[in-house]
C-alpha cells in the first residue's frame, strides 16, 4: 500500500514557518515547564535528559545516550557520573565489548524520574484545558510522526549496528 504524503506546494508559505516555530515555542515552553522540577531534585538539565532517557529505553551505552541527547559523550560523561554518585543511575560493562560502559536508570532513578515526569506534564498541560480532546490528539499524531521522521528514534537506529 503506498503512502500518500500532503506537501506544502510552497516551502516558503507560511505554513511550515509557522508549525516551526510552534515546535520551537512547545519544546521551550517543556523546558519551562520543567524547571521547578529541576531545581526541586537538584538536577541539571542535561541529568534529567540522560535519566529520562534511560527510564524509557532500558540500558544504554554512553554513545547512545549522547545521541538521544543530542550531544557528544563528552558532553554528557559529567552528567552521568553524577547520576551515578546519587544512585539514580547504575553503570555495567557491555558483554560484548568490556570496553563499552552500558547505564541503567536505578528503581531509585525510575521512580525519580516518573514523579518528576508527571508533575512537569500536569504543570504543562494546565494552559490546554478547554482544547478540544481531537485538537490535541491530532497535534500529537503529527508531532509523532515528525519526530520519527526526522527526530530521536532515527537518530538511535542509524547509530545501533
Amino acid at each position: 500500500m503506498a503512502v500518500t504524503r500532503t506537501v506544502p506546494a510552497e516551502r516558503s508559505s507560511t505554513i511550515p514557518r509557522s508549525v516551526f516555530t510552534s515546535i520551537y515555542h512547545a519544546a521551550h515552553a517543556l523546558k519551562l515547564s520543567l524547571r521547578p522540577e529541576l531545581e526541586r531534585e537538584r538536577l541539571t538539565t542535561p541529568m534529567f535528559w540522560t535519566l529520562h532517557e534511560l527510564a524509557n529505553d532500558g540500558t544504554m551505552s554512553v554513545g547512545e545516550i549522547a545521541t538521544a541527547c543530542a550531544v557528544t559523550s563528552a558532553n554528557i560523561s559529567g552528567a552521568i557520573e553524577e547520576l551515578v554518585q546519587a544512585g539514580l543511575v547504575e553503570r555495567s560493562t557491555s558483554p560484548k565489548d568490556r570496553r563499552i560502559a552500558m547505564l541503567t536508570a536505578t528503581p531509585k532513578g525510575r521512580g525519580l524520574h516518573r514523579a518528576m515526569w508527571d508533575r512537569a506534564v500536569e504543570r504543562f498541560l494546565t494552559p490546554l484545558e478547554g482544547v478540544p480532546r481531537s485538537d490535541l490528539e491530532a497535534t500529537a499524531r503529527v508531532l509523532e510522526r515528525w519526530s520519527e521522521e526526522f527526530g530521536r528514534k532515527r537518530a538511535l537506529e542509524e547509530r545501533r549496528p
